[in-house]
């Protein structure tokens, strides 16, 4: 007995050992592989990109010009002011009065126009009129003129008086 003790040990020891590497050589032998990656393609040579970006950065550039077709508007006239927007073809053009008062204008082509009216009341002096397209703003100035005044014609008065002078007679 004292020979099969040691000897059932050593052997139940031996299988406990090996058993885990038997047990992978009976699975399967189709072992998992690793899945295929996807290669992203080759990223464009740097002073590719950068023209890219810069053209890019061209294509979003706006110049805006804002002017207004006269110099002198009476107080009551209309006056038109003309946008020129250059890098965009069409979008919206917000025009700000002097007054404060905010318009709406399509831009065609990069060009919009629109006409104002100098309120008759208006004091006289320099306003400026500002227009915001996209991120850009601009301003055109002009001077409001006095309205003119009403001239009485005195001769006309002076013929109803001669009239009414006549049928008293």
């Amino acid at each position: 007995m004292r020979f099969a003790k040691p000897f059932t040990v050593t052997i139940a020891s031996a299988a406990l050992i090996a058993l885990p590497f038997a047990g992978s050589a009976l699975a399967d032998g189709a072992r998992p592989q690793p899945a295929a990656t996807a290669k992203a393609p080759h990223p464009a040579p740097a002073k590719q990109v950068r023209k890219d970006e810069h053209k890019d950065a061209k294509r979003k550039a706006i110049s805006l010009k804002v002017a207004v077709d006269q110099s002198r508007v009476r107080a009551g006239s209309s006056f038109e002011v003309k946008i020129y927007a250059k890098g965009i073809s069409s979008g919206t053009a917000l025009v700000t009065s002097p007054e404060g008062k905010t318009y709406k204008v399509s831009l065609s082509g990069g060009r919009a126009t629109k006409e104002l009216t100098v309120p008759s009341k208006a004091r006289a002096g320099s306003k400026t009129v500002s227009v915001k397209v996209a991120n850009k703003t601009a301003t055109a100035s002009f001077t409001v003129v006095a309205a003119k005044k009403q001239v009485r014609d005195d001769r006309r008065d002076d013929r109803r008086d001669d009239r009414r002078d006549d049928r008293r007679k």
